[in-house]
C-alpha cells in the first residue's frame, strides 16, 4: 500500500510560485491603493512658512500643543491675521491672495471668542474694517462632544476653508484616555482634510510632566502618530517672553524656536531668545522643588546615567506592580510615589516617562478601550 508523505509547506509554496492568482474583488480594490516609481502623485501643498520652512499642509493633520496658558491662541491668532496680511511674525503666507479660515471654539465663553477675532486678530490685520468674509468662527461650548464633531465636519463640507483651527480636540470627545475614540475621531479628522483639501490644526494642552511631545491622553498619543507635524508652546523669562517651537515634522526641521512679547497696546513682536541660565530655570522649575532626601533609597541607583531621575527603574515599577499583569495609569502613579517617596505629580510623569523609553513599563489598551500599563519583560 502507497503511502501519502505530507509535503513541507515552504517547499509546496515554492513550487506555485509564479503561477497564477485569483483575481478577486478584493485583490483589485487593493491594488488601487498600490504606490510604485511611477504613481502620479501631486506634491505637498503647504499654507504657511515658519522661519522660511513650509508647514501646514492641505489633506492633512497639524497639532498645536503646551500646557495651559503658555500662548496657543496667540499663535492661533497670529495665523488667522496671516490669512489676510501676508507676514506676521516668523509666520507667512504662502499664496499671493487672502485664504479663508475657521476656527472652531469648544472651550472659551462667546464673548472671549469675539474678542480674540476682533482684538488680537483684528489688531495684527490692522485694516479700518474686520474682513468677516476671510473668517468662519463658531463657538460650540454649549453643545455635547457628539454634535460638535458633526458641526465641525458641516461647517469645513460646507464653507470649505484653507485651514481650520480646533481648540480643542478634548472637546470633541467623551474620554480623552478611550483608544477606539481616539483612533475613530482621528480618522474621521483625516478623512475630512482629506476630501475636502485643508488643513486642520488641532491644539491640545500637554502632560503635566511638561515634555515637549507628551500630549495628554490616549488621543494625544493618535495625535502623534497621525500628525503631519507638531508645534509646540513655551513661556519664560518671568512670564513675559512665549515662545513656539516645530517640535516635530515628517519632513522638515527648524533650527531654533521663535520668541515673542506683547506690547503695551497688546500686539506681539519677535525678541531675542532668552538667556540660558533662564531658560534652563524655566524648564527645571517643576522638578527642582522634588526633595532628594525623601526618596526611597532601597530604589535609588547611585550610577544612574541621569542625575535628574536616580532610580532603578526596573526595580521600582516591578515592586509597585507587584505581579499584576497591567494596572491602570492612576494605579500604578499612586503606587509608585507610596513607595519611592516621591511627592510631586510632575516628577513622577517625568520619570514614568524614562521608564517607558527604557521598555520597563508600556501604555497599553485594556478590554474596555482604557488607558492601563503592562510591565515589559527585562
Amino acid at each position: 500500500m502507497e503511502t501519502t508523505v505530507n509535503q513541507d509547506p515552504v517547499n509546496e509554496a515554492l513550487q506555485h510560485a509564479g503561477e497564477s492568482t485569483v483575481v478577486t474583488p478584493e485583490l483589485i480594490a487593493l491594488d488601487k491603493d498600490r504606490v510604485t516609481s511611477e504613481s502620479d502623485v501631486s506634491e505637498e501643498e503647504y499654507i504657511y512658512k515658519f522661519k522660511g520652512v513650509p508647514c501646514f499642509p492641505r489633506c492633512d493633520l497639524s497639532t498645536l500643543t503646551g500646557a495651559a496658558k503658555v500662548g496657543k491662541t496667540n499663535v492661533a491668532a497670529m495665523l488667522m491675521a496671516c490669512s489676510v496680511k501676508r507676514q506676521v511674525l516668523s509666520f507667512e503666507r504662502i499664496s499671493d491672495d487672502p485664504i479663508k479660515v475657521m476656527w472652531f471654539d469648544t472651550e472659551q465663553s462667546l464673548s472671549t471668542t469675539k474678542h480674540i477675532l476682533t482684538d488680537r486678530v483684528g489688531k495684527l490685520i490692522g485694516q479700518d474694517q474686520f474682513p468677516d468674509e476671510n473668517f468662519f468662527v463658531y463657538n460650540v461650548r454649549q453643545h455635547t462632544p457628539s454634535e460638535r464633531v458633526e458641526m465641525l465636519a458641516l461647517a469645513i463640507d460646507t464653507y470649505k476653508p484653507d485651514i481650520c483651527f480646533v481648540d480643542g480636540i478634548a472637546d470633541l470627545m467623551n474620554d480623552i484616555n478611550s483608544g477606539p475614540e481616539s483612533v475613530t475621531l482621528m480618522q474621521r479628522l483625516l478623512t475630512i482634510a482629506s476630501v475636502n483639501k485643508c488643513n486642520i490644526t488641532i491644539m491640545i494642552h500637554l502632560n503635566r510632566s511638561g515634555e515637549r511631545l507628551n500630549l495628554r491622553g490616549w488621543i494625544g498619543t493618535v495625535m502623534l502618530q497621525k500628525s503631519y507635524e507638531v508645534f509646540s508652546c513655551d513661556k519664560r523669562n518671568n512670564n513675559r517672553t512665549f515662545s513656539l517651537d516645530l517640535s516635530f515634522s515628517r519632513r522638515y526641521y527648524v533650527e531654533s524656536p521663535m520668541y515673542y512679547e506683547f506690547d503695551e497696546v497688546g500686539l506681539p513682536y519677535e525678541v531675542d531668545a532668552p538667556s540660558e541660565s533662564n531658560s534652563k530655570k524655566s524648564k527645571s522649575a517643576s522638578v527642582r522643588k522634588e526633595d532628594k532626601t525623601t526618596f526611597n533609597q532601597e530604589f535609588v541607583d547611585e550610577n544612574s546615567s541621569d542625575k535628574s531621575i536616580p532610580w532603578n527603574l526596573r526595580k521600582l515599577f516591578d515592586t509597585a506592580m507587584d505581579g499584576s499583569a497591567f494596572l491602570s495609569c492612576d494605579d500604578l502613579k499612586r503606587r509608585v510615589m507610596k513607595i519611592s517617596g516621591i511627592r510631586i505629580e510632575q516628577y513622577y510623569d517625568k520619570v514614568f516617562d524614562a521608564a517607558e523609553k527604557q521598555r520597563v513599563v508600556k501604555k497599553v489598551l485594556d478590554n474596555k478601550g482604557r488607558v492601563a500599563v503592562i510591565r515589559m519583560p527585562c
